[in-house]
């Protein structure tokens, strides 16, 4: 008997799909002006197009939105710097490129991402959200710290206290630059921000001698 090859799917995005995600970007641009505490679920469904009934047929809570909200920013933000930690070593060009992304992304969305991620008392919606979501944001950082210990080239703190270091740091000094537009050089803050990562996790930076 001759195999049929499998036919792949094509269907492209449904409306359903469609709507799911302009509700993450109403939000996104919602919370780009406004404390996520203070934003209604009216106001989101009213900047995405639908109704109230149509916001909780796709979510159940602001909660539950603001989590696919900030999960889309971790992937953005594993994506711009995917190509460091696709690396082995320093690589420090791969690393301040992705660093590059990252900044331009908080430029944007700095209001929203420093009450994720950087203010103490977040309100209930984000707290409940935060700590699932910086651990999640830290495992990519980690697998790739693991793998360069594993080679003898890194220095000898646990990989994943060494992630969640350079992840905290680098949102630390996003915020930062967010809050205080003109306050840095760019081009300083980002060639710091790359070698003082570097030092961290390797304990030494491309102008010392390579590990």
């Amino acid at each position: 008997m001759v195999a049929v090859p499998a036919i792949k799917s094509r269907r492209g995005p449904t409306k359903g799909d469609q709507r799911e995600q302009a509700l993450v970007d109403a939000a996104r641009a919602v919370f780009r002006d406004k404390a996520i505490s203070q934003v209604t679920i009216d106001e989101l469904a009213g900047a995405a197009g639908i109704t109230r009934s149509g916001f909780y047929f796709y979510f159940e809570s602001k909660q539950a939105l603001l989590a696919a909200v900030v999960d889309q920013g971790i992937a953005e933000a594993n994506l711009e710097i995917a190509e460091w930690l696709d690396s082995d070593g320093l690589d420090r060009g791969a690393l301040r490129r992705g660093l590059a992304a990252g900044l331009d992304r908080w430029k944007i969305d700095g209001r929203w991402l420093s009450e994720a991620f950087i203010a103490p008392d977040p309100g209930p919606d984000v707290a409940q959200v935060r700590d699932r979501l910086v651990d999640q944001g830290c495992t990519m950082f980690s697998k790739r710290i693991e793998r360069d210990a594993r080679a003898g080239l890194t220095v000898g703190g646990p990989p994943d206290l060494l992630a969640r270091m350079a992840v905290h740091l680098r949102s630390a000094m996003f915020a930062d630059v967010y809050a205080n537009p003109g306050a840095f050089d760019e081009d300083a803050m980002l060639d710091t921000l790359t070698d003082a990562i570097l030092r961290l996790v390797y304990g030494v930076s491309p102008g010392d001698a390579t590990p």
